[in-house]
């Protein structure tokens, strides 16, 4: 009895097709952004840290001058530390507890690699064996380029299939920042 074949679907993903002879995959985008990758506000969140360590910094000035000469001087200068180190660490304790992957990830930020290849999107770091996250052009539907500066660096958007996994709410994967991000959008169009 011979098989039918039917036409493809066009609203499902293209398929694999493995090929006889594999071809090596070619790289058509490579972005190593360094510390330019951190998060937008990382600055802003850096300059409050500051201040915040420089107020604490007067504080311990305050308790531990004039130098502690009797007991009590001693005592009360190594007690009032405790209590401001151990409040610090609370408060740091806190943060990555109610937001453990932030940090995580803007310390992981400018060690990233990300390429666009013929074949897939995958996100690595150098001490990684494998891949962080790895994406087939079939769940690609393409790119957005946001306002860049002079140097063609800027924010850039992947637009995912619906409902893939990776995607945010709209659909989209965001950075906030690439460099040369038109060869971003570009390599994913040449798919």
């Amino acid at each position: 009895m011979p098989q039918e074949i039917l036409p493809p679907d066009p609203g499902l993903p293209t398929p694999y097709l493995r090929r006889l002879q594999p071809q090596a995959e070619e790289v058509r985008y490579v972005a190593r952004p360094g510390l330019r990758a951190l998060p937008s506000g990382a600055l802003a969140v850096a300059a409050f840290g500051s201040l915040q360590a420089w107020t604490l910094t007067i504080l311990l000035w305050a308790v531990w001058w004039p130098f502690p000469l009797g007991f009590s001087d001693w005592a009360f200068s190594i007690g009032v530390t405790a209590i401001l180190a151990g409040l610090v660490l609370g408060v740091i304790v806190l943060l990555l507890r109610k937001y453990p992957g932030f940090a995580l990830a803007v310390v992981r930020a400018p060690f990233i690699r990300l390429t666009v290849t013929d074949r897939r999107i995958v996100w690595t770091v150098p001490w990684g064996r494998g891949p962080l996250l790895e994406i087939g052009r079939e769940r690609v539907l393409g790119g957005i380029v946001g306002v860049t500066d002079r140097r063609g660096a800027g924010p850039a958007a992947v637009m995912l299939v619906p409902g893939d996994p990776a995607a945010d709410i709209d659909g989209n994967i965001h950075f906030d920042r690439l460099p040369d991000v038109a060869g971003f959008v570009a390599a994913l169009r040449g798919w």
